[in-house]
């Protein structure tokens, strides 16, 4: 019974999980399970802005991190890993629809936007994150995870930021399509 509650729950949740709420009132929410067993519920759909000191940061931080040229005129994404799968077969790739086809491609038909594969330096096994045909940056300093994705347990998230620092943040898991969906909803 605890399984088909869980499956349940994880069906719910992928039904839920959309930009929708880029226009509702409340945002969902996320449980996460904190190391000493405590839980906090965090919103799993954000929209903010950056400070001026904190955006000027994140643009210094990704063109050391990264080595393409970045057009700060345009909207950047970030795609963000942020923790090490538990390997259940060697060699497994996980079947995510992020890694299948060409996001770069996909984001580009649906408007200009720099980008970015980002994982956290702690992430050990690329390979299960198509480390063979993406090119993942590390988070080095810890800075994005320290802006966006502050909580453990979350896998990751995305994140889109307009140039004047304002930013949609998706924590959790998501699917290829709201990454996509969102960067043209978010305007």
């Amino acid at each position: 019974m605890k399984n088909l509650l869980q499956i349940s729950l994880i069906i719910s949740m992928i039904g839920c999980s959309s930009s929708k709420s880029l226009i509702e009132k409340e945002p969902y929410l996320y449980t996460i399970e904190n190391l000493d067993g405590s839980q906090i519920k965090v919103k799993s759909h954000l929209t903010d802005s950056l400070n001026n000191e904190d955006y000027e940061t994140l643009k210094n931080h990704l063109n050391d991190i990264s080595d393409k040229a970045i057009d700060f005129d345009k909207k950047i994404i970030i795609n963000f890993i942020d923790n090490d799968p538990s390997i259940q077969k060697k060699n497994f790739q996980v079947p995510w629809d992020i890694f299948y086809g060409n996001m770069e491609n996909d984001l580009t038909k649906s408007g200009q936007s720099n980008h970015f594969w980002v994982i956290n330096k702690r992430v050990k096994d690329l390979h299960y994150y198509h480390g063979n045909k993406i090119n993942w940056i590390v988070d080095k300093n810890d800075l994005i995870r320290e802006l966006f994705f502050r909580y453990d347990g979350l896998n990751g998230g995305f994140v889109i930021i307009k140039p004047n620092g304002s930013y949609f943040l998706k924590i959790g898991e998501y699917r290829k399509s709201e990454v996509i969906t969102t960067h043209n909803d978010f305007k």
